[in-house]
């Protein structure tokens, strides 16, 4: 009886250390400020071993883009409709020196004309939110 308790013991020691340990160097991270943007889910910001993946949901319609400005990588949202579904986005983010900055710029349809879309994009600042950052050694 007291080699099966202790075995049952262990077995549950194993099982939460499996659950609380972290053995394979990875991190998450949630951006939470979304209300007002053209997300539908909060950013899930991942490193794994130094692979940093950022993954959300907008609408269908949504367009995005994404680039390296300076030391942050900044994702672009554009609305272009609405369909009534969402898709899932999953993007690379580039580190820069030890560290991963991004931001979301949402640029909504009321903000442009399709006919000059590209000086209303250089005289308006888009709304950047959410905006994270990973740090790691």
């Amino acid at each position: 009886m007291k080699k099966i308790t202790l075995a049952l013991v262990s077995a549950l020691v194993l099982i939460l250390v499996s659950f609380t340990a972290n053995f394979n160097n990875t991190s998450s991270t949630v951006l939470n400020d979304i209300d007002g943007t053209l997300l539908k889910s909060s950013p899930v910001i991942e490193n794994n071993n130094g692979d940093v993946t950022v993954t959300f949901s907008v609408d269908k319609n949504v367009i995005v883009t994404k680039a390296l400005i300076g030391n942050s990588n900044e994702i672009y949202l554009i609305e272009n409709g609405n369909s009534n579904a969402s898709k899932t986005v999953t993007l690379d983010l580039q580190p820069v020196n030890g560290k991963v900055a991004t931001a979301f710029n949402n640029i909504y349809e009321n903000n442009y004309d399709v006919a000059s879309s590209s000086d209303a994009l250089l005289n308006q600042d888009p709304e950047r939110r959410p905006v994270g950052v990973i740090i790691w050694d």
